[in-house]
């Protein structure tokens, strides 16, 4: 059975707000699903976003793009 979490979950995850994680999953660059009037994310999903972030990380931050650690 699959796990997901919570736009709220993963905003406390991370550190950051409610919003900057609906920014990233209105963006696309956390695959999230729409429940009615709700993001749920995908465990999977999750630890592919913080993957790609790393990577980013390491090298240009993009200034447009709200901090994620």
């Amino acid at each position: 059975m699959r796990e997901f979490f919570s736009v709220q979950e993963v905003a406390k995850l991370l550190n950051v707000s409610h919003s900057a994680v609906l920014y990233h999953i209105r963006s696309g660059n956390l695959k999230a699903e729409q429940v009615g009037k709700i993001y749920i994310i995908a465990k999977e999903d999750f630890g592919d976003f913080l993957k790609e972030h790393k990577k980013e990380k390491k090298s240009k931050k993009k200034p447009d793009e709200p901090l994620l650690f």
